[in-house]
């Protein structure tokens, strides 16, 4: 297990004598009938919205969410309708609001690519720039906290460079690979690979010549070429290698296209497809860079799990509650919460929905007095 989310359990109060009466010890998956459950409605002894006087220490299984953001010299197109902000900054906005929405269910890093001396070498290796760190527990307060600021202030960069995915994506695969836990990678890009150096490539694999900036019969990536040359062949075989490679070792890769990148969407798709999450064989193509958030979203909620256990579980389980924001969560296979085994919780339905939206700023689970159930 990765970084472990260790998720504040407060004190909470104790029930009486009469209400610590026994009752049954509701089964994995069970309904909603039982004895020892109240039907509906407010707990008794409520302290600080949790009922009962043993509190359990829990823990989430974090997953790793790690970004892979294209920063080259295309990144700085405007993006419309508005025109305000370059392609750099909208996706590095929508990362930094992952980041800070999702908090603690997440642990987070970052790398780029190009990175280094680029007004040297515009082809210079990419690399990590934000080491994977617990993302900010959730108070309410609306001010970021240590692990978001320093996000976005390790991704505030100037697009400038070529595209150099494969050497980036080598450079970093012992970095991924030596994480604890489950790790996902979310390469983003707006363009094709190029940067080998030793690549060598007819008109039909010239960037240029895809691009439509040479003229149709002359190759723009022949060594001698006055303005281009072999860096600009597209770097097909290495790049999905290196996606393959960091898949292989069972880190799955998301590969996002953003606006610029459609012509390259035959390469997009066999790097997603190599990736291991292309289950129809395709790229996820984001034509509107507004929605970029949203498929950050969707992919981090799918890697979230809604198990919660417990180190030290209840020895009557009849008598344990799940709160969400001092909010009682029912205990119900549907949308509730139910017990896996001995000393795991697995939430449910709106219930499991709820903690993945990231609006969950504390769970609590407490035990003393009767498991909660819907009418």
């Amino acid at each position: 297990m990765g970084f472990v989310g260790l998720i504040a359990v407060t004190a909470i109060g104790a029930c009486t004598a009469q209400e610590r009466h026994a009752g049954g010890v509701p089964a994995a998956g069970s309904g909603a009938n039982g004895g020892g459950f109240a039907q509906g409605g407010e707990a008794p002894c409520v302290v600080d919205g949790a009922c009962g006087d043993d509190e359990h220490q829990i823990a989430l299984d974090v997953p790793n969410i790690y970004f892979v953001i294209d920063r080259s010299g295309s990144m700085e197109a405007l993006v419309p309708p508005d025109n305000d902000d370059t392609r750099y900054a909208v996706v590095r906005g929508a990362a930094v609001e992952l980041v800070r929405s999702l908090g603690s269910l997440v642990n987070v890093g970052a790398a780029v690519f190009p990175l280094g001396d680029i007004e040297a070498d515009g082809c210079t290796d990419g690399g990590e720039v934000f080491p994977v760190s617990p993302g900010d527990p959730l108070d309410g307060d609306g001010v970021d906290g240590p692990t978001t600021k320093s996000f976005a202030f390790a991704t505030k960069l100037t697009p400038k460079g070529g595209t150099p995915i494969a050497a980036t994506l080598d450079k970093i695969a012992p970095i991924l690979s030596g994480l604890e836990g489950r790790t996902f990678v979310l390469l983003l890009t707006d363009g094709g690979p190029n940067c080998n150096a030793g690549a060598v490539c007819g008109i039909a694999e010239c960037m240029p010549n895809m691009e439509g900036l040479c003229t149709p019969s002359e190759n723009c990536c022949v060594a001698d070429h006055p303005d281009w040359g072999p860096l600009h062949c597209l770097d097909r075989p290495a790049t999905v290698a290196a996606v393959q490679a960091i898949a292989d070792a069972g880190i799955p890769v998301y590969v996002i296209g953003i606006p610029g990148s459609e012509v390259y969407g035959t390469v997009l798709d066999q790097m997603a497809v190599a990736g291991g999450v292309a289950p129809t064989g395709q790229y996820l193509r984001v034509d509107d860079l507004h929605e970029l958030g949203q498929v950050f979203a969707q992919i981090a909620a799918d890697a979230i799990r809604c198990e919660i256990s417990l180190s030290d579980p209840p020895a009557d389980k009849g008598f344990t509650n799940v709160y969400f924001d001092c909010e009682s969560v029912p205990y119900d296979e549907v949308d509730g919460w139910t017990w896996v085994g001995d000393d795991v919780v697995e939430l449910h339905g709106a219930a499991c929905a709820a903690l993945k939206s990231g609006q969950v700023a504390q769970v609590k689970v407490a035990s003393g007095c009767p498991t909660e159930i819907p009418k």
